[in-house]
């Protein structure tokens, strides 16, 4: 079941493991786990862990490991990439997610866009966290191909992420994601063993895995990797059960469950009457307590919005969480979002 407990623990437990303290610059150095507590008069057993939480606004690179967060996602924004990806950082997101797949994605119009929008904010590369992803051969368009179409696989896998770093305007990745599995467990490792050598030359700082639903492969690519596994990306919907078995083994192994097509994938949670009335009752709107819930349950939201006015409700949203001021005040609110979910 999901309770104000299994929230509070699991970036408790998420900080702790990453080394990220408690307080934040001028700050009360009040934790996350003790807000929580006294909103909902709820008795919440102390872990020694500490609060991840930080200022968003801070512009630190230690704000960009704090949980919970939300990542602007940039799939099928083509020629509007540019701007809304500098609305995006202008309106308060440092986490960008892209890919090195001109098929669905515009990588070098985000390049532009981060650099536009921190030139003017007096942001440093540090205080932005990129995220792109390696796609197979298979998940491309031929006629726009990033790599050589008749290229080793490990070949294509250096020739993406050469064209990734240029595409993005930088000098390292902070996440590399694979797109998805290859088709046998062979292809998949020879492609995870190259993106090790990007961590072990400094160029990338963690790696993760996407569109991946079955739980045993999870706990194989972690078994069978030097370098773990940092994120699982996964579309958040009901064939999947909402990847209930996968995001327990994110919680447990310390990974990041990042969740994609949350809010069209639920549209029944968010047009219900009932979840309707609370997000009134919040302050919010039935989209961004959707988000709220999806942190809630310890995973990261994916917003792909191309209205500035929701990406200002979304980030208000995220600062009431990370400035201390809880959204959920009781297990029976969570209860009628994870009913209408099943999970």
């Amino acid at each position: 079941g999901i309770s104000i407990n299994s929230f509070v623990l699991f970036f408790s437990f998420l900080g702790a493991f990453r080394g990220e303290g408690l307080s934040r610059s001028g700050g009360t150095g009040s934790s996350w786990r003790s807000h929580l507590a006294s909103a909902a008069s709820l008795e919440v057993t102390p872990n020694g862990y500490t609060s991840t939480v930080t200022n968003s606004d801070s512009g630190s690179a230690n704000s960009l490991k704090s949980f919970p967060r939300l990542i602007y996602g940039t799939a099928w924004k083509g020629d509007s990439s540019e701007d809304l990806v500098y609305q995006a950082i202008k309106n308060g997101f440092r986490h960008i997610d892209t890919a090195c797949q001109p098929k669905h994605y515009n990588e070098s119009g985000v390049g532009r866009g981060w650099r536009r929008a921190a030139n003017e904010l007096g942001l440093d590369r540090e205080d932005i966290f990129i995220q792109t992803k390696f796609t197979t051969l298979s998940g491309q368009d031929p006629d726009r191909l990033p790599y050589d179409q008749g290229a080793e696989l490990t070949e294509q896998v250096k020739q993406s992420f050469e064209a990734s770093l240029k595409n993005l305007n930088t000098d390292y990745i902070d996440s590399l994601v694979m797109h998805g599995p290859e088709d046998s467990w062979e292809k998949t490792l020879a492609v995870w063993r190259v993106f090790e050598t990007f961590v072990e030359k400094g160029k990338v700082r963690q790696l993760g895995v996407s569109n991946m639903y079955d739980p045993s492969a999870v706990e194989y690519l972690y078994k069978n990797t030097s370098v773990k596994p940092a994120v699982v990306q996964n579309r958040f919907y009901a064939d999947s059960g909402h990847d209930k078995e996968i995001r327990k083994f994110c919680l447990d192994h310390s990974m990041e469950y990042q969740s994609f097509w949350t809010l069209g994938a639920n549209r029944h949670v968010i047009d219900d009457s009932k979840v309707k009335a609370l997000a009134v009752q919040k302050g919010l709107t039935p989209e961004t307590l959707m988000y709220a819930f999806v942190m809630a349950i310890g995973a990261t939201p994916l917003d792909g919005t191309t209205s500035e006015t929701h990406m200002k409700e979304d980030i208000a949203m995220l600062n009431r969480i990370q400035s201390g001021v809880p959204v959920f005040e009781s297990d029976i609110e969570l209860k009628i979002m994870s009913s209408l979910l099943e999970i």
